[in-house]
């Protein structure tokens, strides 16, 4: 004969099981929204990652077609320079994409931008990276007039300033590179700077974290590791890297 206590077991749950269901419910729940979560927080940035090599490359390519990099786009429509194409000498804003040949993608997906412009007293002493000039003393109709070689030249210029807070600059991680201080800690000054926004971490309203803006030539180091505040993807081509990428390719 089955005792009382087996009956209630054969006729279903207890409270006990019921909760002990419930518990690992939710934590198999958890676990799913977590790995899901984690997922798509690695697709993104690995997406931002492929698209800043993308963006490396046309840059490249541009400045060996131009003798010069990009102005920024200052009223996003793609293009570089305003509304009326007009570059002046402003050296951050948007990437232009159209500029280089690329499709202007979703606004949310857009990247900051900004190039090393610094004006010499004479165009050999030139370092304003987004003007063609020439600086070799080549005359107009040579080969070699106003070409790649010319933007070597103002590469060589920019690796003989000293770091500057007026430029286009990379400054600390709060790590090995120092303090995060756009003003007081200027790292170095790469020849161009990219910035791809994922999540609004720090929670002010702007996908761009830390010191990133549309507009400000400042960014923290490529490689800076995801923060709970900052979780952005920056490509930077160093000086001295464009410039032998450019010597090795230049007629």
């Amino acid at each position: 004969m089955l005792t009382l206590s087996q009956v209630q077991r054969q006729q279903g749950f207890t409270l006990v099981e019921m909760a002990l269901v419930l518990v690992i419910t939710g934590l198999m729940t958890w676990a799913v929204t977590s790995a899901y979560g984690n997922s798509t927080m690695v697709r993104d940035r690995q997406r931002a990652t492929q698209m800043g090599e993308t963006l490396r490359e046309n840059l490249r390519a541009f400045a060996l077609a131009n003798g010069r990099l990009p102005c920024p786009d200052t009223d996003g429509n793609g293009w570089e320079g305003d509304a009326g194409g007009q570059c002046h000498t402003t050296e951050a804003g948007w990437v232009p994409y159209r500029s280089l040949g690329m499709e202007l993608p979703d606004a949310r997906y857009r990247a900051a931008y900004a190039v090393y412009r610094r004006a010499g007293a004479t165009a050999a002493t030139d370092a304003d990276l987004a003007l063609r000039l020439e600086r070799t003393g080549d005359a107009a109709g040579d080969a070699h007039y106003q070409d790649a070689r010319d933007l070597i030249t103002a590469l060589n210029n920019a690796m003989g300033d000293a770091p500057s807070a007026a430029h286009t600059r990379l400054t600390g991680n709060a790590a090995g590179e120092g303090a995060v201080d756009c003003s007081g800690n200027v790292r170095s000054h790469p020849a161009w700077l990219a910035v791809l926004p994922l999540d609004d971490r720090n929670g002010d309203g702007d996908r761009f974290d830390g010191p990133h803006r549309v507009g400000t030539a400042c960014s923290l180091p490529p490689g800076t590791a995801v923060a709970h505040d900052a979780d952005d993807v920056v490509v930077a081509e160093p000086l001295q890297a464009l410039a032998g990428w450019l010597g090795a390719r230049a007629p």
